[in-house]
């Protein structure tokens, strides 16, 4: 997907999918690659690569998108694992803050000859996948239960209405 803020780009092999995430990654931009995850999971994808050299932020969508697919896996007991690389800085922070460094391995690897994932019929993020994020986050430890219960008590709300 390329937008004004992001760029996702991603390169799928039969072993792995290997996704480049480059400057923003918020719940404005990740639609799509919420999307790609699910596609590749249906396909039986059981390892995922991320790489965050070229990422300057990510929010708690995107984050709660990662750990719905490190927590689908681990459920499946098929093996497979999900790997964040390059994480430095306010970002390394951010994973270990939330304790996602708990269900994802962390790397220093570098990920090369990705392609451009392409922003799906313009699908944007809906409430629905922001939701989902912040309750994968809430079920990791209970620290994050306190930090989004708010988020996910105004989308719930706003479910009901």
């Amino acid at each position: 997907m390329q937008g004004a803020d992001i760029n996702y780009r991603v390169h799928v092999t039969p072993d792995r999918a290997f996704v480049k995430v480059f400057e923003k990654a918020s719940y404005l931009n990740c639609e799509p690659l919420r999307l790609f995850f699910e596609d590749q999971q249906k396909k039986g994808q059981k390892r995922y690569v991320i790489d965050f050299e070229d990422c300057s932020s990510m929010d708690s969508t995107f984050l709660g998108i990662l750990v719905s697919v490190a927590l689908q896996i681990r459920k499946s007991q098929n093996g497979g694992n999900i790997a964040l690389l390059n994480l430095r800085g306010r970002n390394l922070e951010t994973v270990c803050n939330l304790g996602i460094h708990q269900i994802a391995d962390i790397s220093s690897d570098e990920v090369k000859d990705t392609v451009q994932l392409e922003n799906l019929n313009g699908s944007h993020t809906n409430s629905d996948t922001i939701y989902k994020a912040h309750k994968a986050l809430m079920s990791l430890n209970e620290k994050n239960l306190k930090v989004f219960s708010d988020v996910v008590g105004y989308l719930e709300q706003k479910k009901e209405e």
